[in-house]
């Protein structure tokens, strides 16, 4: 059986000897059998712990220059002695990517498992320190399952950098003073995400029949809710699972010197290569958006990055075909949603380019553009086939997680609205304009949060309440921008730069759609 190991990270002088003193002197440790593995020493001292205990130390140049010496050592240790737990204190300023490669090592993977990484911080000085000492500490914080803050001198100083923290790993505990026995159950807990998953469904079943009496009693349609909800997440899930592992290949196996190279770098190509990659990509608004993050992250001028993720889902292949089979197989409803959406997303394009956005787009600030969702500190990535594929892999598993929670919290919203909230937009156009249906209509998609792929199928039923000018501001808008849509923009980018997407394609999109109509185009 693997043993288990605890990683200690933190910067140079966190404390981390500090914390291995305090937590190894207990006395319900004395049965155990430990090896501590020191990369670093401090000015404090490594005590005589309460427990037996064995330790190694291995210098920050020995890192560098030998670790397959340093695995070898510690494998032959682990193989002529018996021990419970191994411990292991890194080094404040080496990347976490060097702890996984030394980790990953065949004859360590046999023997150990990586269970928990605990962040150390100096409350006093870690503001400082982010940002300003390279990729090691970021990365390290983006590793860590929970944090623990030491000289905390406020609660405003503790929030301000709990935040700090969650923006570079989203979700991590952050404590300022921990109890041990916490710090125990902390460490002990295993993670078992299938069990997790069916206890989580079995938990939730049994409060839905539970709380059935009172939904009935309410008049509140449970289940249409429910298979509305499934219905969406059923369509979007596919093109989400596409959207991340093309995101993840264009993270990890495409460099940023190659995206500069290759990308066209003047304004005008750089749209153009942008609507034909959208055109090709069969894709709709749920891949769109994972693959318009990777691609500010790598660098592309964010106007032409703007034009794909808002042509993508309304020119794509698969949008045509059901766009055609919707409607019959009207080509001037195809043909005129296309247009409508190329010219759309090269205007929402050259507004960002004439009037860029100002600040951080990126939610994580300058820290977020160059860590990636999976917590590697780009610059520090792994130069091997085999090592960049593991990468891959963990990187679509964080984008699929951190994209696709925010896809269900819009989904489960829609499904709302799409089963209680229908009659309202239906009911309020009557007697309507031409300006007044198309405001309806595009607010309609925004809030049903539809799935490209199939929301022709849904406009088609609304012809007979509405003129096809409004018909084609729900196609052209709704997969552009939608409450899905800002719900999975949220996980990466700011809320300000959010805001104005939001009201740019608006804008544009009724702008181009009413001119159209009203020149008879429709």
């Amino acid at each position: 059986m693997a043993l288990p190991v605890y990683v200690v990270t933190g910067f140079l002088d966190a404390g981390k000897t500090t914390f291995l003193n305090n937590l190894l002197r207990r006395r319900d440790w004395r049965e155990k059998r430990i090896m501590v593995v020191q990369f670093e020493t401090g000015q404090e001292e490594f005590s005589r712990p309460a427990c037996d205990c064995q330790r190694l130390v291995f210098s920050q140049s020995e890192l560098a220059q030998r670790p397959k010496r340093i695995a070898q050592e510690i494998c032959a240790c682990l193989q002529s002695e018996r021990f419970d737990e191994i411990w292991l204190e890194w080094n404040g300023v080496a990347p976490f990517s060097q702890l996984e490669a030394l980790l990953s090592d065949s004859r360590l993977l046999r023997l150990c498992r990586l269970l928990k990484v605990i962040h150390v911080a100096d409350a006093a000085g870690i503001e400082n320190l982010l940002g300003r000492t390279g990729p090691a500490l970021p990365e390290q914080i983006a590793n860590s399952d929970f944090a623990v803050l030491r000289n905390v001198r406020s609660q405003n100083a503790f929030r301000r950098i709990a935040r700090l923290f969650t923006d570079l790993n989203p979700g991590i505990p952050v404590f300022s003073a921990i109890a041990y026995e916490e710090l125990d159950q902390q460490l002990r807990l295993r993670e078992r995400p299938v069990t997790s998953f069916f206890v989580t469904v079995g938990l939730l079943m049994a409060l839905y029949f539970a709380a059935r009496p009172v939904f009935q009693l309410l008049r509140i349609p449970v289940n249409t809710i429910s298979n509305v909800f499934l219905g969406i997440i059923l369509q979007a899930f596919p093109f989400l699972l596409i959207g991340v592992l093309l995101s993840a290949a264009i993270q990890i196996f495409v460099s940023q010197s190659a995206i500069e190279r290759l990308f066209p770098k003047s304004l005008g190509r750089g749209m153009l290569a942008a609507i034909i990659g959208g055109f090709c990509l069969p894709v709709c608004d749920c891949a769109s958006i994972p693959i318009f993050r990777s691609l500010v992250r790598k660098g592309v001028p964010l106007p032409a990055a703007v034009t794909f993720m808002t042509a993508t889902p309304v020119i794509n292949p698969v949008v045509i075909l059901s766009t055609y089979y919707a409607f019959g197989g009207d080509l001037k409803m195809v043909a005129s949603r296309v247009c409508l959406g190329i010219v759309s997303a090269v205007l929402i394009g050259l507004w960002f380019a004439i009037l860029p956005s100002q600040g951080q787009i990126l939610s994580g600030g300058k820290l977020d553009s160059v860590l990636c969702s999976c917590g590697c500190y780009l610059d520090s990535r792994p130069h091997t086939f085999s090592g960049k594929l593991s990468l891959f892999l963990r990187h679509s598993q964080a984008e699929f997680f951190s994209v696709g929670k925010y896809l269900l919290i819009g989904t489960f919203i829609s499904a709302l609205f799409q089963t209680m909230g229908k009659g309202l937009f239906a009911s309020a156009q009557s007697g309507a304009s031409l300006a007044i249906s198309l405001v309806i209509m595009m607010a309609m998609a925004f809030f049903l949060s539809l799935c490209s792929s199939s929301d022709a199928v849904v406009a088609r039923g609304f012809a007979g309440q509405f003129p096809a000018g409004a018909l084609m501001g729900f196609l052209v808008f709704g997969p552009m921008m939608d409450l899905k849509n800002v719900l999975m923009l949220s996980a990466g980018f700011s809320k300000r730069f959010i805001g104005k997407l939001l009201f740019v394609a608006f804008s544009v999109c009724f702008a181009i759609v009413f001119l159209f109509s009203r020149l008879g185009g429709m």
